[in-house]
């Protein structure tokens, strides 16, 4: 899909709006409001829901060093559940994204009254990158947030942004082909490895759990996917009912630079459609989105604003 330039942002349904708000506006940095929606009935949301009422509100917040952007849902009608009560690394659908930090050993050590870390830093040397030093933690609300150092890179107060969005896979060679032909992810950062084998066991539940993993950029664009397949434990299917709005990740967003012939696309190259072309209502900011199913069902959602 040429029109797609990569990552815009990710989406979360949140419990708690201002707690989340705060967590990653004071603690990681995501400082400017790009966005508020009160809490409203939004018709563009019913085919997605497949419902007559879509009650929810939002925050968009972006990051002084720039990256992802992130993206606070909270519903009210229908009512959210949980995606999971006992999410596991390695659960199928988007379950992680990896923030940058200026110093990891740090920022572990100062900073754990603020951040939930459930896995002290590691070391992966991975083929073709070298050294990746990282550590896993979480937000208010449970949702797996990977940290990692960089070097010599644009920073504000330590962090320095969202730079990818993880989604668990059932079959990594597929997802890949999917993301690269279908949505325009054509860079291979990270080419597939098992680096990270034996070094998620906290996250996992697992001793010696054995990963594989990419990491892909769109040429065009900012952000990165990682696509993950955890071969032991195997990861589990998304539960049967979950609705977009459920507490936990929802989707990743792509955008594109048009809003025309994205269902057309679509259909050409045989990706399922979860809801056709709603035109976002918006004077400001006019555009439109759509949302396509990914190989294991995981929920895309592509948003378009003209030039």
């Amino acid at each position: 899909m040429n029109g797609v330039l990569g990552v815009d942002h990710i989406g979360i349904g949140v419990r708690n709006m201002e707690s989340m708000k705060s967590f990653y506006r004071d603690v990681l940095g995501f400082t400017s409001v790009l966005g508020e929606m009160p809490e409203a009935d939004h018709a563009a949301m019913y085919e997605l829901l497949r419902t007559t009422t879509a009650v929810h509100s939002a925050t968009m917040l972006s990051h002084e060093a720039d990256g992802i952007s992130v993206a606070l849902f909270h519903a009210t009608n229908p009512a959210p559940r949980p995606i999971r009560k006992d999410f596991r690394y390695g659960d199928i659908g988007v379950a992680k994204i990896t923030m940058a930090v200026s110093d990891l050993d740090g920022l572990y050590r100062d900073s754990r009254n603020r951040v939930s870390f459930c896995s002290t830093p590691k070391t992966a040397t991975i083929p073709g990158w070298g050294d990746y030093r990282f550590a896993y933690g979480r937000d208010p609300e449970g949702n797996l947030i990977e940290f990692f150092s960089v070097l010599n890179e644009r920073t504000e107060n330590g962090f320095g942004g969202l730079r990818s969005i993880g989604i668990a896979v059932t079959d990594l060679e597929r997802s890949k082909m999917f993301y690269q032909a279908s949505l325009g992810f054509d860079t291979v950062v990270i080419a597939s490895h098992m680096a990270f084998s034996g070094l998620v066991d906290e996250i996992t539940g697992c001793t010696q759990a054995e990963v594989r993993s990419c990491l892909l950029a769109n040429g065009k664009g900012r952000g990165m996917l990682e696509l993950f397949e955890v071969l032991r434990p195997r990861g589990r299917s998304i539960p049967f009912g979950t609705q977009w709005g459920d507490f936990g990740y929802l989707q990743v967003c792509l955008y594109r630079n048009d809003i025309q012939e994205m269902t057309t696309t679509c259909e050409a190259r045989g990706i399922e459609l979860l809801a056709a072309p709603r035109i976002i209502d918006d004077p400001e900011h006019p555009g439109a989105f759509m949302y396509v199913r990914d190989p294991d069902g995981v929920p895309v959602e592509l948003v378009a604003f003209p030039k």
